[in-house]
């Protein structure tokens, strides 16, 4: 007799992200900085282990390469509710910024959705997924892909 097979263990709160998009790690890099209880984990959208989190949460690659997405136990969220649920989990001030969820996303949203779509112009974009710093890439899930892709294309791989 077999075991049954073991239950997919999710973390509990993930950015996904668009690892190619030089304002998504920084932005990544800043969240990690101001998130000093560790609570929140990250993945780069285009990592295989992504796909479980996709899955989970019923969204596609593409959703998230146009609107990046947090997940919490319960709870997903894109866009402007995103950056602000994220706000909630970081050290004092910045949870205080959730009082803008009193905006309805009807106002919040074209606001994020004009500077996601005109990020790459503006901040440009990698070929490959970045690897961030050691200390946001402890909290990447998909560390080892990335590491592993930074070493096998050398590094103007990144470039």
């Amino acid at each position: 007799m077999s075991a049954a097979p073991r239950a997919l263990t999710l973390v509990p709160r993930l950015v996904l992200y668009d690892g190619v998009c030089n304002l998504c790690n920084a932005g990544i890099a800043w969240v990690a900085k101001r998130d000093t209880g560790k609570s929140i984990a990250f993945c780069a959208v285009q990592s295989r282990s992504a796909k479980p989190y996709l899955l989970a949460s019923g969204t596609t690659r593409e959703a998230v390469l146009k609107r990046f997405i947090f997940l919490q136990e319960d709870k997903i969220s894109e866009a402007s509710t995103a950056a602000l649920e994220v706000a909630g989990y970081l050290n004092f001030p910045w949870p205080l910024a959730q009082a803008f969820l009193v905006v309805p996303r009807q106002i919040r949203d074209p606001v994020y959705d004009y500077v996601a779509s005109n990020r790459y112009r503006w901040f440009g974009r990698t070929q490959k997924c970045q690897v961030p710093s050691a200390e946001v890439l402890e909290r990447c899930i998909d560390a080892a892909e990335l590491q592993a892709a930074s070493r096998h294309d050398g590094p103007k791989g990144q470039q």
